[in-house]
């Protein structure tokens, strides 16, 4: 199996065949973090598992999840190299799948797949297919989230310009007391969206899909 490399600033993970290449959105919410050495940070599809290692650097006590088995050993991987165990919890699974029933987070980050496309894109490349909308992945996130955050907790999701954000940011203002745009990052053909949403209306756990 061959690998790849990527870096954000000072951080250098190892990204290996079958998993999701850090990009421009990762590296969008890689710098938008504004993470504590206090928090307990949550986040959901890792990949290679750049943005939990960032996290941890900073001294915030992590879970990072992945659906993906190659995805959670290339974290796994990565984690090591950088000698971040005691700061950071890798688990396999969908979703919030793999959290306990009695965990809370001050921080949930989650850069899904985020792209329009049918379901033979998404046979093709699952990294970035969204179905039909861009907003089916974040949709079932944005359901079961506010269940896992602590009172006056932060949720960070990537999003495109090609996935009707305005409807996203009604749906989060649905779920949360404060909504805004914390970044942006125009590219060729899109652009990038980084949403924040603070202090979520209820915090009772929605059913697990």
């Amino acid at each position: 199996m061959t690998a790849a490399g990527a870096f954000f600033e000072d951080t250098w993970v190892i990204v290996n065949e079958g998993v999701y290449e850090p990009a421009e959105d990762t590296f969008l919410l890689c710098a938008h973090l504004d993470i504590r050495p206090d928090e307990n940070f949550l986040e959901v599809g890792t990949g290679c598992g750049l943005v939990a290692v960032v996290a941890a650097k900073v001294g915030a006590k992590v879970v990072a999840t992945d659906q993906s088995l190659l995805a959670v050993q290339n974290a796994q991987e990565n984690i090591s190299l950088h000698n971040l165990n005691d700061l950071i919890e890798i688990r396999q699974g969908s979703y919030f799948e793999p959290i306990k029933p009695d965990e809370k987070f001050t921080l949930i980050a989650f850069n899904p797949p985020y792209l329009p496309s049918t379901e033979e894109d998404r046979a093709f490349d699952p990294a970035w297919s969204g179905g039909a909308t861009g907003r089916k992945v974040s949709d079932i996130f944005l359901a079961q989230a506010p269940g896992y955050l602590e009172k006056n907790g932060r949720l960070l999701l990537i999003h495109s310009s090609l996935a009707n954000p305005e409807e996203t940011q009604v749906h989060l203002q649905q779920l949360f007391h404060d909504v805004h745009i914390k970044a942006e990052k125009p590219l060729f053909f899109e652009r990038l969206i980084l949403f924040e949403a603070k202090n979520p209306v209820k915090t009772s756990k929605a059913k697990k899909i």
